[in-house]
């Protein structure tokens, strides 16, 4: 009992710095970032800002200049969302949050396990659910990293991707995604050690 104690004590702090991480890398705008040598009109993104240096996109009829940075639904970035937002970044966007949601989620239950707000036999339940819910915030990060590592290359998206590199924001989420895989398996085993098929129930009084 006292090993599955500190296997859930580590798992917690694992799925509190996953979550600590996961929230950094998913408000910041540093997922990608041009090398400040280049003086590219691209200055660096996030998931939901953008920033560029007296940017001008061809496709927009109105000559738009952009220096500064945008929030990607701001009216200002309006003409180019859809450049800026293709269908691979959404997906990353929603893979990010969706995994964000869980981590948030799982933290909750686990503060409520901590402070034993669940029946004792679902103890292995909770622990368990908490480990598979990892595992699946694991698998969401990874794509979503994968997506976004090979589609930043693409020509048609931001300018000179040759000149483009991977930032700190991107290297948070890596590093969330690393902490959710420890706490899963921190978690899966105290959930395996909890499990105890022979649980009794305890007694039922009854009167006559």
């Amino acid at each position: 009992m006292e090993v599955t104690k500190k296997q859930v004590v580590v798992g917690c702090f694992f799925v509190a710095a996953a979550l600590l991480f996961m929230v950094v890398g998913f408000s910041s705008p540093y997922w990608l970032e041009s090398f400040e040598e280049f003086k590219s009109p691209f200055v660096r993104l996030g998931l939901w800002e953008f920033c560029f240096n007296d940017f001008t996109f061809y496709k927009d009829y109105k000559g738009n200049r952009y220096l500064g940075c945008f929030y990607i639904f701001s009216r200002e970035a309006r003409p180019i969302w859809e450049w800026v937002s293709p269908p691979w970044f959404i997906s990353v966007q929603v893979m990010v949050s969706t995994a964000l949601l869980f981590i948030f989620l799982t933290s909750v239950a686990l503060i409520l396990y901590m402070f034993k707000l669940f029946p004792r036999n679902l103890d292995f339940v909770i622990l368990l659910g908490s480990a598979g819910v990892m595992i699946f915030c694991v698998l969401l990060i990874l794509v979503s990293l994968i997506v976004f590592g090979v589609y930043k290359e693409d020509r048609r998206w931001m300018p000179r991707p040759d000149m483009n590199l991977l930032s700190w924001s991107y290297g948070f989420t890596c590093v969330s995604g690393w902490f959710c895989l420890f706490a899963a398996i921190c978690l899966g085993l105290a959930g395996k050690a909890a499990y105890s098929p022979s649980y009794k129930y305890p007694p039922v009084t009854t009167y006559t």
